[in-house]
């Protein structure tokens, strides 16, 4: 899942009916499914395993002339319950009794990071039809998506023969190991928008409380840590696609936020000022994420992803400060 754990990685309208032809080619398949991760109405169960753990969710998705809403509601473990309305995302966590709200957008959709730059993924990624199977009562068609150098992890994918919604997916290391696994149970599809009622919370309570994150923040440039900062050696096709500066709390110093993608992989870069903490420097592992840290000069430079060690460290080594690259 798109970096850390918490949120997924979470942007409009494809008909529900079948194709009288089904493509053949892989990279047809690969449109479909982007626009049917945003344009379909659908409820459903799924699996995510990762760490050695497996959990189970519900989701339900809807898009109409209003744009797209979803929501994610936890069914075992942690109860916690992740609702987004277009770009607004809203994290209810009520173990925690904390309500997180994100207006910085835009979101990224569920389940997994779907391809955004279809057509540069040929330069970086080597992707082929891989066979027919049934997933969740449903024909499904398999795409192995394999990366062209090492720093980018590979994917297989299994797409619903008539609509090429995801149904289940594989994140696959630089050592060929299944490192992450998400798989639908249950999946029913509506050609009508689902009821405003499906995307209301489960969670409420006057015991929450609500932190907010909106798109001032996204744009407050005057007390950035440093609004020049930028990534001097990207690995091949990465390229830049969010910026955006926030506060993590009301007494928390502003944080410079960096997204760099190469259409399918995402890396984050965060930069902290007033932390130059260097007791622990270099990168750390979690399931499929990798934590790349260093300090200097009184910030904290902090690089994660869902991409192999060399990636983030690699970019983590060469974020600079405009005037510093040598």
């Amino acid at each position: 899942m798109k970096s850390s754990g918490i949120l997924f990685a979470f942007g409009l309208l494809f008909p529900l009916g079948a194709l009288a032809e089904p493509p053949q080619d892989a990279g047809d398949w690969l449109n479909r499914m982007s626009q049917a991760a945003h344009s379909l109405n659908y409820e459903g169960t799924f699996v995510y395993e990762h760490l050695g753990t497996i959990q189970s969710m519900k989701v339900f998705h809807g898009a109409d002339e209003q744009g797209e809403r979803e929501r994610l509601v936890t069914l075992d473990g942690a109860s916690r319950e992740v609702i987004r309305d277009n770009d607004k995302v809203t994290c209810i966590l009520p173990d925690d009794k904390a309500v997180l709200v994100d207006a910085t957008g835009p979101a990224r959709p569920f389940p997994i990071s779907l391809p955004t730059r279809l057509e540069q993924l040929e330069g970086y990624y080597d992707v082929q039809m891989a066979g027919s199977d049934r997933v969740a009562e449903r024909a499904a068609r398999k795409l192995s998506i394999r990366p062209r150098d090492t720093y980018r992890y590979g994917q297989n994918v299994w797409l619903d023969e008539e609509t090429a919604l995801l149904l289940k997916s594989e994140l696959v290391d630089e050592g060929g190991q299944v490192i992450e696994r998400l798989m639908f149970t249950d999946l029913k599809l509506h050609a009508e928008a689902l009821p405003p009622a499906f995307f209301e919370p489960q969670q409420t309570g006057t015991d929450l409380t609500w932190y907010t994150r909106g798109p001032e923040h996204a744009g407050d440039q005057e007390d950035s840590p440093g609004n020049a900062w930028r990534v001097e050696d990207l690995p091949p096709g990465f390229r830049q696609d969010i910026r955006r500066v926030h506060r993590v709390a009301a007494t928390a110093g502003p944080v410079e936020h960096l997204v760099y993608t190469d259409g399918l992989a995402s890396v984050s870069v965060f930069i902290e000022k007033g932390v130059d903490d260097k007791s622990f420097m270099g990168v750390s592992r979690k399931g499929a994420v990798n934590v790349y840290t260093r300090g200097t000069d009184g910030y904290r430079i902090m690089v994660i992803g869902e991409v192999p060690p060399a990636t983030v460290r690699r970019i983590g080594d060469s974020v600079t400060l405009a005037g510093e690259a040598s």
